[in-house]
């Protein structure tokens, strides 16, 4: 009866555990339903205004660029290149990334869950964000 207690009570800790720790659920902060890229509209008023709609998209050169220059390129530039993975020009960065998909080796290292995750500096799941929007919603474009 004893042993039974005892087991039982470990099961408990460890299923509190393991919902105290999200039970590894879908990561929401970088799916792409989650990422939005910022927009800008205007509407008509009774003035008889015009209106404008635009969308602002992610590009490598803007938004991509100071993210890995400031986090990656020390183990990632032209002088180390760990893994033989060189992200220093944006051809060597589409080397690991397929556009339009959100598992590119670039998007899936820099999930939250990801083994470069904690090598972004500052808000790293906004970092990440912007690294799946660019990807995936953008394409991976250059430049815009």
């Amino acid at each position: 009866m004893f042993k039974t207690s005892i087991a039982l009570s470990l099961l408990l800790v460890a299923s509190i555990i393991a919902t105290a720790c999200g039970g590894g659920g879908a990561d929401t902060a970088t799916s792409p339903s989650a990422v939005t890229t910022p927009t800008t509209t205007t509407g008509s008023t009774d003035s008889g205004s015009t209106t404008t709609t635009s969308t602002t998209s992610v590009a490598y050169v803007n938004d991509i660029k100071p993210i890995l220059d400031s986090d990656c390129i020390v183990c990632h530039g032209p002088s180390v290149h760990e893994e033989d993975v060189r992200l220093d020009s944006y051809a060597n960065v589409m080397k690991v990334v397929r556009a339009g998909s959100a598992s590119s080796l670039l998007v899936q290292v820099t999930r939250s869950n990801g083994i470069m995750f904690p090598n972004l500096t500052g808000d790293r799941a906004a970092k990440s964000a912007l690294i799946l929007a660019w990807v995936v919603n953008s394409n991976a474009a250059e430049s815009r």
